[in-house]
C-alpha cells in the first residue's frame, strides 16, 4: 500500500483524472440537445452518466498501468528473489494488490463525486431525482470489472510479456465489443433458432468475461435502476479465476 501511495505516478493520475472529469462535466453542462425544435440543456443526471464512463475509462487505464507494468514488477528477474523469500502465503500477494487497486478506485470515485459537486453544485447531489442507488451499482460493476482486468493483465504480463499483453488485450477488447453489438442486434436469437456453429460461438461468448456487455449493463443499471445480478455474478466468478491464474503465474516468474 505504501508503494502505491508513494508512487509519483499516482499523483499524475489523480491530476489527470481531476482534469478529465472537470473538463468533461463543464462541457456537458454547457451542451444543448435539440429535439423537434425544442432546445434543452443537459442536466445533472446526464452529467453523472458521463462521469461514470470517465471513471470506467480511468479504471481500465489504471488496471493496464498497474497490471501490465507495475504489478508483475517484484515477480520478474532478480527482483523475484525479494518476493519469494518473504515468509508470506502466496494468497496474500493477490489480496494486497486487490486492496491497493481498491484504494485507487475509491480515490477515483471520490474525484467523480467531487468534480460533479463542483460543476453542478452540492444541491444536485441532494436532489431527490439523483439516484445514489444507481450510482453505487455502476460503481460496483466498474470496481469488479477493473479488478478482473488488473489480475488478468498481471497474469498475461508474467506469461507473455508486456507488449504481447497489450496486443492480446486490445484484440480481445475489439472482438468482444463487436460480438456484443452483433448479439444485441438480434444475432443471439438467430443463433438460438438456427443452432450450429453460431450457437456454439454464442455459448462461448456467454461464459467469457462480460466485457462486451459492460457498456450495456452500465447504461441499463443507471437509466432503469436495474440490479444486474447475472453480470455481477459473472464478474465475481472471473475475479476468482483471474486471482487463481495470477497466483499460478507468480510461482514461476518470467525472467
Amino acid at each position: 500500500m505504501r508503494f502505491v501511495v508513494r508512487s509519483r505516478l499516482l499523483f499524475l493520475i489523480i491530476l489527470f483524472s481531476c482534469f478529465l472529469h472537470y473538463v468533461s462535466l463543464s462541457l456537458t453542462q454547457h451542451a444543448t440537445v435539440s429535439v423537434q425544435g425544442f432546445i434543452s440543456n443537459i442536466g445533472p443526471r446526464q452529467g453523472m452518466f458521463v462521469s461514470v464512463f470517465i471513471s470506467l475509462f480511468m479504471g481500465m487505464f489504471l488496471s493496464a498501468i498497474y497490471g501490465i507494468w507495475m504489478l508483475p514488477y517484484l515477480h520478474q528477474g532478480e527482483r523475484s528473489l525479494l518476493t519469494f523469500v518473504l515468509p508470506v502465503s502466496k494468497w496474500l500477494y493477490p489480496l494486497v494488490y486487490g486492496l491497493s487497486f481498491l484504494l485507487l478506485m475509491l480515490i477515483e470515485f471520490g474525484i467523480l463525486v467531487g468534480s460533479f459537486g463542483i460543476v453542478f453544485g452540492r444541491e444536485a447531489l441532494a436532489d431527490p431525482r439523483f439516484s445514489w442507488h444507481a450510482l453505487i451499482i455502476c460503481g460496483l460493476i466498474c470496481l469488479l470489472a477493473t479488478q478482473v482486468f488488473l489480475f488478468l493483465f498481471g497474469f498475461l504480463s508474467l506469461v507473455l510479456g508486456h507488449m504481447m499483453t497489450l496486443f492480446v488485450s486490445a484484440g480481445a477488447f475489439i472482438t468482444l465489443q463487436i460480438a456484443s453489438s452483433l448479439f444485441h442486434s438480434g444475432l443471439d436469437h438467430y443463433a438460438e433458432e438456427t443452432g450450429g456453429g453460431l450457437l456454439m460461438i454464442y455459448q462461448v461468448y456467454q461464459v467469457l468475461p462480460p466485457l462486451g456487455e459492460l457498456i450495456f449493463s452500465l447504461k441499463e443499471s443507471f437509466s432503469k435502476g436495474v440490479f444486474p445480478g447475472h453480470h455481477l455474478l459473472m464478474w465475481s466468478i472471473w475475479l476468482l479465476i483471474s486471482v487463481g491464474l495470477f497466483r499460478l503465474a507468480i510461482r514461476k516468474p518470467r525472467p
